[in-house]
């Protein structure tokens, strides 16, 4: 699955099913096969199967979130995602795919607060990084995104993902020299960062 193999995996969780069928792991893979398919009804169908079995596995309450994603219920999404966060430790990835549905809504500002949680306990997590950026730009927040990369900046100084981010905020506001010299930065600190260059070349 995680190589892009789809037809492998279906063999495989297939084959693995047949001779473990109560592996609620394999089951798991299932219901993430099914959900790639498109069909859903199957995969909601296996979920309740399993919840029975495991009903405090917050991958249960993940995968009814992304059945419901994909169905265009975002809203819905969400609250299977916060069930799912109370059953876990291990939050980072469900506050992305939460921040993912609150984009989905063109609500930045829930979606820009999520994306910052996973931030807290991964600051080089440049997804998220990425995400609330665009946050700020989608609410033409430029100034406060600044404030955020500078703040950032301070204690991770040698990214040079958010030094490029930086200068494409003082562009916007047609701050061109504070623009630049954040440009600057970015390839100094990597000379194969290629957005830097095009960002200086424009």
């Amino acid at each position: 699955l995680d190589a892009g193999k789809h037809a492998l995996a279906k063999k495989a969780v297939n084959l693995g099913l047949e001779q473990h069928p109560t592996s609620v792991d394999l089951k798991f893979m299932q219901v993430e096969l099914y959900i790639f398919d498109n069909e859903l009804d199957k995969a909601v169908l296996l979920l309740k199967k399993i919840e029975k079995i495991e009903p405090d596995n917050d991958e249960v309450f993940i995968q009814k979130g992304n059945i419901s994603s994909k169905k265009g219920e975002h809203k819905e999404a969400i609250q299977f995602y916060n069930e799912a966060l109370a059953l876990t430790e291990d939050k980072s990835d469900i506050w992305s795919f939460i921040g993912m549905e609150y984009l989905y809504l063109d609500d930045f500002d829930n979606a820009r607060l999520q994306f910052a949680k996973c931030m807290e306990v991964d600051y080089e997590d440049y997804s998220s990084l990425y995400n609330i950026v665009y946050c700020f730009d989608m609410n033409s927040q430029h100034e406060d995104a600044i404030v955020f990369l500078n703040n950032y900046l301070d204690i991770n100084p040698y990214c040079e993902v958010a030094w490029h981010q930086l200068g494409r905020q003082f562009f916007v506001l047609n701050r061109f020299e504070e623009a630049l010299t954040a440009f600057d930065y970015a390839v100094l600190i990597d000379e194969f960062f290629i957005g830097g260059y095009i960002e200086k070349a424009t």
